[in-house]
């Protein structure tokens, strides 16, 4: 089906560190049960924030379903709240990386919005103070993919955002900024932020359930049920989760590097395919090795 591409933003975030990591490094610290879980357990440990309007109906059910805390809301204050309860009422399952999925507004502020009226549900917050608000409740990695997100490190925007950046994307803030408080050093911070290795324009894909393998679609349904969740029909999916998952060798990552260049720079549409094919090929692959799908192969093959 034809993809649908959407700018978003999507990144770690070190502040600590100044040095740049091996991806590979990185993502085993971050992200540890992803080469190796069942389907249901991809996202154990790992949550992921979604802006309405780069998000799909229903779908925190398919990542839900995958086993990640999902969060969508247009309200920084809903889903900070969000994710204080989840971790306080999941103590085996705490979030301990977030994936945001949100807009970077050209790099001027982590922004959530339900659409691009000024009048719309919006809301923006600087990196300082999601790191501030978050590691109490157990969070050490910031996954901040978005559009220039290298730029969202900048150290004059780090803790509070500009108010008046002169940007056309800095529609009226209707839910409100949160800043961090004067009192927040984030030298002190025991959170990791880890960027792009390139400051430049984030996708997300849409697919369907319907280009995924049956196997695949009777594990997910199973792990769903399991959960109390309906599946949807589609699901978005950005291109740095896929690549953070299927562990792409052409993945660059940074910690504590800002940029001050303004990128226009995006995936290719061939690019963007071979990504999306690679994620269903994961899921797939995925669900075959799960012992109950190979053991029902094995009875039919008698």
């Amino acid at each position: 089906m034809k993809r649908t591409a959407l700018c978003l933003t999507f990144f770690l975030v070190a502040a600590t560190a100044q040095a740049v990591e091996r991806p590979e490094t990185l993502l085993a610290r971050a992200w540890t049960a992803a080469p190796y879980a069942n389907l249901e357990d991809l996202g154990a440990g790992v949550g992921v924030v979604f802006s309405p309007d780069l998000s799909v109906k229903d779908n925190c059910r398919f990542f839900e379903a995958l086993g990640f805390a999902c969060f969508e809301s247009a309200d920084w204050l809903q889903v900070l709240g969000d994710i204080h309860a989840y971790n306080l009422d999941h103590p085996g399952r705490r979030v301990r990386t977030l994936i945001l999925e949100t807009h970077g507004t050209n790099g001027n502020g982590l922004k959530l919005q339900a659409g691009k009226e000024p009048g719309d549900d919006r809301s923006y917050i600087s990196v300082g103070a999601l790191q501030e608000m978050l590691e109490p409740v157990g969070v050490r990695y910031f996954i901040l993919s978005a559009c220039n997100s290298g730029r969202l490190l900048r150290p004059e925007i780090y803790l509070q955002l500009n108010r008046e950046p002169g940007d056309k994307l800095f529609l009226p803030a209707t839910k409100g900024i949160i800043d961090a408080t004067p009192d927040f050093d984030p030298k002190r911070s025991t959170s990791t932020v880890i960027t792009p290795g390139s400051s430049h324009i984030e996708t997300t894909l849409v697919g369907s359930m319907r280009e995924l393998a049956p196997p695949t679609r009777d594990a997910l349904s199973a792990a769903a049920k399991k959960r109390g969740l309906t599946l949807p029909k589609q699901f978005a999916v950005s291109e740095m989760l896929i690549e953070m998952l299927t562990r792409d060798p052409q993945l660059q990552l940074h910690t504590g590097v800002h940029v001050e260049e303004l990128s226009k720079e995006q995936t290719t549409p061939e690019a963007s395919e071979r990504l999306f094919r690679a994620f269903m090929s994961h899921l797939d692959f995925v669900a075959a090795r799960e012992p109950r799908l190979q053991t029902a192969s094995a009875t039919g093959a008698r």
